[in-house]
């Protein structure tokens, strides 16, 4: 039930709860990422290790506790004054939680219910509008209407702030995210260039069985977006969200998003992504915690009860942009071992030549190909690939000159320096598909062959590839034939 305007209000009324309460969209969403800066860097990294490469197993970074005694004593009193039927006081006890850790979901979840979405209302005077969207800072709409009063007086940056809010809640009113969107393209300079990734958001049991989950997902998306907008300069909206539960499916995470992937359709644009509490396995193996295509739409994650933050899941965006796998030593967010924030030179080029991609219907060639510079992003490929022989090659070297190790060990390593998995598969495919749009056909031939034996000949992806390479191979060996006619 709404909060009505008289007594609530003055509990909002001081500039530090004003910006933490009406202001989320930039000084408190943006506050939890700031805890996790994602670092880019064009030089290339100083030590390439042991060339190990693993599947998406990346481990998600460590959260601030939001279980710290204080912030659990004042969610216990404002639990009593819920009881005593106090909605004043309970406000107040949840305002002190935020300020002590603003992106703590079960406390806006709370206030959220407490303040409702505004009544409808014919106030025309420009302060009853702000007060109307701080007695309802949960209610899209109302920050926008209040946004507009406040952009009309001059005072810009409190305007931004509504207006970042309402996309953060853009779940909640699509309508007036997207004429937020559309206001902070006019009187923003960041929002200028930044981009706009819609994204409808699935997730199972396990995580709606945790209150305040819809502000979790909302959290952890803006934190996705922080991490990567000097890279990407792009923001990822949630605008939906859905159940899905992959009960059918064992613990293992391919198999969770292919039926995801069978059981799913596809939104008309924007990114599909489904977040499942399930744990990884406590079993020997290596066991995913994310999955995503190679410049695909969706993409499936782990991940912890209550987390805002997550590297896996900006690995896995940063799939769909291009990236792909380094070496197990490589210091990089794609390293799917590793635990680093910052990102190798190689990747940074792949990314930065496909970040305008877009996520409509069809494959590469409607939402890649028209809307890439297809020479500088085949030459960030070609550049990636032949670094990553290097290392390789570097590796087996080292292991083959060690007089540490037994024949046995050094056998283990050169193993490991050669071993090819079948996301370099989707790498070689992707590469060779736009070498064909290049007209770099010879080399398209390769890597269509090797894409197949990477997948496997008897896979149906290796046998669709080898059916791509055969009808290239055909089609050159007639060219060859007529020009030497």
């Amino acid at each position: 039930m709404p909060v009505r305007a008289e007594g609530v209000f003055e509990i909002f009324r001081s500039s530090i709860r004003f910006r933490l309460l009406s202001v989320l969209g930039s000084a408190v969403v943006w506050a939890c990422a700031a805890q996790t800066s994602f670092a880019v860097s064009d030089s290339p990294p100083a030590s390439a290790g042991p060339p190990t490469i693993e599947l998406d197993s990346a481990p998600s970074q460590p959260e601030i506790p939001t279980d710290s005694r204080a912030v659990q004593e004042l969610l216990r009193l404002a639990e009593v004054e819920r009881r005593a039927g106090n909605t004043q006081g309970e406000v107040e006890y949840l305002t002190q939680v935020i300020e002590l850790d603003s992106a703590h979901c079960l406390a806006h979840a709370r206030l959220a219910e407490i303040t409702g979405p505004a009544p409808a209302s014919v106030l025309a005077k420009s302060d009853d509008l702000v007060r109307l969207a701080l007695q309802h800072p949960y209610d899209p709409k109302a920050l926008v209407v209040g946004a507009t009063a406040l952009a009309d007086r001059g005072r810009t940056d409190q305007a931004i702030e509504f207006l970042e809010r309402a996309v953060w809640l853009a779940d909640l009113d699509p309508s007036a995210s997207l004429t937020a969107i559309r206001q902070l393209y006019e009187i923003s300079g960041e929002w200028k260039h930044r981009r706009v990734v819609p994204v409808q958001v699935y997730v199972d049991s396990l995580i709606q069985a945790q209150p305040g989950w819809k502000f979790q997902m909302r959290n952890v998306w803006s934190s996705a977006s922080v991490m990567l907008d000097s890279l990407l300069e792009t923001r990822f909206v949630p605008i939906a969200f859905g159940s899905f539960d992959a009960k059918e499916a064992p613990n293992d995470l391919d198999e969770i998003h292919a039926e995801f992937l069978a059981k799913t359709h596809a939104p008309s644009e924007g990114i599909y992504a489904l977040f499942t509490g399930r744990p990884v396995p406590n079993e020997d193996g290596v066991h995913k915690k994310g999955v995503a295509e190679l410049l695909g739409r969706s993409l499936t994650v782990r991940i912890a009860p209550g987390a805002i933050r997550s590297r896996v899941l900006a690995h896995e965006i940063l799939h769909l942009y291009g990236a792909i796998h380094v070496l197990e030593g490589v210091d990089s967010l794609m390293n799917p071992t590793g635990e680093s924030l910052a990102l190798d030179a190689p990747n940074i080029r792949i990314v930065r030549a496909l970040r305008d991609r877009k996520f409509g219907p069809g494959d590469i060639e409607q939402n890649v190909l028209p809307w890439i510079d297809l020479g500088a992003t085949v030459a960030a490929y070609r550049a990636a690939l032949s670094e990553n022989l290097i290392l390789r090659d570097a590796e087996i070297k080292e292991a083959m000159r060690s007089k540490k190790r037994s024949p046995d060990q050094q056998s283990f390593r050169v193993f490991q320096a050669t071993y090819l998995d079948a996301h370099l598969a989707d790498v070689a495919r992707l590469a060779a598909a736009l070498m064909l749009a290049d007209g770099q056909r010879t080399e398209a031939l390769r890597l269509l062959d090797l894409s197949s034996q990477l997948y496997g000949p008897s896979t149906p992806r290796g046998q669709a590839a080898a059916e791509k390479a055969s009808r290239l191979r055909g089609s050159l060996e007639g060219v060859d034939a007529s020009a030497s006619e």
